[in-house]
């Protein structure tokens, strides 16, 4: 029999690995969603195009950025972004920009939405599955990998995160080395942008995506962040009883 405590460590070692196998896992099966939305056709699901909205999320975060802090142009990262168009938005309003996703076609299609490939240079890293694509104007970056692996280059990097939808599409297990990846990656005094789905009561243990409050966020985020403002809904939903809700939250000081 396995003492209590060995069976800790022993999951505490093997956690990268079961995350790793997870993600592999996942990404197969996301490769497939993408393929479906972009390729055959599909119903787009969580997609939401909407510049506006996008604009709406940005002016947001630059609002209360701004409360502490004085600059014109962020550094931002957008994690697990697909093709989201907040990404190309914020660039093309002079802000530098960086996102990681799992699936090659998601991440073309986002490439695609700036200007032709001549602009995009593209960099591998080896034994670590994952690709770097950096436009020509040193503001953009575009990364295909695991948004769980560590990389030290990003630590206090970034001025604001904007996250639709990760955080709540991820099991629990994943949520909190999630979340620690974030708060390495945001300086101090950054902000968190987050929206997560509202959903009825005989729907809340169904995802992704998963319901998500205040409450269980701060559950993954309370160490190192601190919660500054419940938005409500941002924007209406197809989707009928779901409700799209945002939160702000601020990177504790160091």
């Amino acid at each position: 029999m396995i003492r209590s405590s060995s069976f800790w460590l022993l999951i505490i070692l093997l956690l990268p690995q079961l995350s790793l196998s997870f993600l592999t896992m996942a990404s197969s099966s996301w490769a497939k969603t993408w393929n479906n939305i972009l390729k055959e056709g599909g119903p787009k699901r969580w997609k939401v195009d909407d510049v506006a909205v996008k604009d709406k999320a940005l002016k947001t975060i630059l609002e209360y950025y701004r409360t502490s802090e004085k600059k014109s142009k962020l550094h931002i990262f957008c994690p697990l972004a697909g093709d989201d168009p907040f990404l190309f938005n914020a660039f093309g309003q002079g802000h530098h920009v960086t996102s990681i996703d799992l699936v090659p076609l998601a991440v073309e299609a986002m490439r695609q939405q700036f200007d032709d490939e001549s602009k995009w240079s593209s960099k591998g890293e080896e034994n670590q599955n994952t690709v770097f694509w950096n436009h020509s104007s040193g503001r953009a970056t575009l990364v295909q990998g695991d948004a769980l692996q560590k990389r030290p280059e990003w630590n206090k990097k970034f001025d604001a995160i904007y996250d639709k939808d990760s955080f709540g599409a991820l099991p629990k297990e994943l949520r909190k080395p999630f979340g620690q990846r974030l708060a390495q990656y945001a300086t101090d005094d950054a902000i968190l942008y987050i929206e997560v789905k509202n959903k009825p009561k005989e729907q809340r243990k169904d995802g992704p995506p998963y319901h998500l409050e205040k409450e269980e966020l701060m559950e993954y985020f309370a160490e190192d962040f601190d919660y500054v403002s419940e938005l409500g809904e941002v924007y209406p939903l197809e989707s009928p009883g779901m409700t799209q809700m945002g939160h702000v939250l601020k990177r504790k000081k160091r």
